[in-house]
C-alpha cells in the first residue's frame, strides 16, 4: 500500500484537506453555525475533517490492491471509500462533540450517517480525481522528457527501447513488470524498482517478441518461468527469483499456447 499514489502525495493533498475543513468551519453547515463560536467550529472541524480524509485515502489505497475493485473507474472507488469511510466517521462525530461539550443523543447518530456519507463522498471524489490526473500528468511528463532527449544521451550504456529505463542497479535480466496504479515495478535477477511509467506504454516499447501479458497487471518476459503451479482455480508462474506471478483467466489461453504452462 505504501506504493499508492494515494499513499505517495499525502503530502501534496494535506493543504487542500486542511482548507476545506477552515472552509466548512466558516460556513458552519449542520447547525454548527450557531451551536458553536468560529474558534470551536475551527477545531471541530480540522479534528473530524483530518480523520475522515486520511480513512477514505487508506481505503482508497487498499482499494487498490484488490483487483476486481481496481478495474473501476475512480468515481465508483472513491463512492465505495466515502460510504465505508463515513462509518467510523460518524462515531467520531459523535465522540468529537462530546469531549468539545457539544453531546447530541445517540438515536441521533443513525441521522447523521448520510449528511456525513454525501460530505464525505463528494470530497473523497474531488481527491480521487485530483491523485488520477496528478499521476497521468506525472507519467505523460516523464514520457514526453525521455521522448525528447537527444539520441546520444538517451543511448549511453543502454539498449535502445524500455530497456534505457531500467535502473542501473537492476541489471538487464528482466523477469517481470508490474503494475501499481500508474507506477511500474521492475523486476529483474538483481531486484526490483519502481518508475513512473503505464504498462500499456512499457508494452508498446518492449515489443511481442521480449514477452508476454499474463494478467491486467503483469507482464513476464520470455525464459523467466522455472516452475508453473495452482493456488485454488488460479494458475501460477514462479520466476527464476523466486516470485509468483498470477495468471488471468484472461490470458491464461494465450499463455498456454506459448507452453507456459506445461
Amino acid at each position: 500500500m505504501r506504493e499508492s499514489p494515494y499513499i505517495r502525495t499525502l503530502a501534496w493533498q494535506a493543504p487542500a484537506a486542511i482548507g476545506i475543513a477552515v472552509v466548512l468551519a466558516v460556513i458552519g453547515p449542520f447547525g454548527t453555525y450557531f451551536r458553536m463560536s468560529l474558534g470551536v467550529r475551527l477545531a471541530y472541524f480540522l479534528v473530524i475533517g483530518v480523520l475522515n480524509w486520511l480513512q477514505v485515502i487508506f481505503l482508497a489505497a487498499w482499494f487498490g490492491q484488490i483487483e476486481p475493485i481496481d478495474r473501476w473507474p475512480v468515481v465508483g472507488r472513491m463512492i465505495l471509500a466515502g460510504l465505508l469511510a463515513s462509518i467510523p466517521s460518524t462515531l467520531e462525530i459523535y465522540l468529537v462533540l462530546s469531549w468539545m461539550g457539544h453531546p447530541i443523543p445517540l438515536a441521533v447518530l443513525p441521522l447523521t450517517y448520510p449528511e456525513n456519507a454525501l460530505l464525505t463522498t463528494s470530497i473523497a471524489i474531488v481527491f480521487g480525481l485530483f491523485v488520477e490526473q496528478r499521476m497521468r500528468a506525472e507519467a505523460d511528463a516523464e514520457l514526453e522528457r525521455v521522448a525528447s532527449l537527444p539520441p546520444a544521451e538517451a543511448a549511453v550504456a543502454a539498449p535502445p527501447d524500455f530497456f534505457r529505463r531500467i535502473p542501473p542497479a537492476l541489471g538487464r535480466d528482466l523477469l517481470a513488470l508490474e503494475m501499481e496504479d500508474h507506477y511500474l515495478r521492475i523486476h529483474t535477477s538483481l531486484g526490483s524498482d519502481l518508475i513512473l511509467m503505464r504498462l500499456r506504454d512499457a508494452l508498446a516499447e518492449l515489443g511481442p517478441s521480449r514477452g508476454r501479458q499474463v494478467h491486467r497487471s503483469w507482464w513476464v518476459a520470455e525464459g523467466a518461468v522455472a516452475a508453473t503451479s495452482r493456488d485454488g482455480q488460479r494458475n501460477m508462474l514462479l520466476l527464476r527469483n523466486g516470485l509468483n506471478v498470477p495468471v488471468s483467466k484472461t490470458y491464461r489461453d494465450q499463455v498456454k499456447q506459448a507452453g507456459w504452462l506445461g
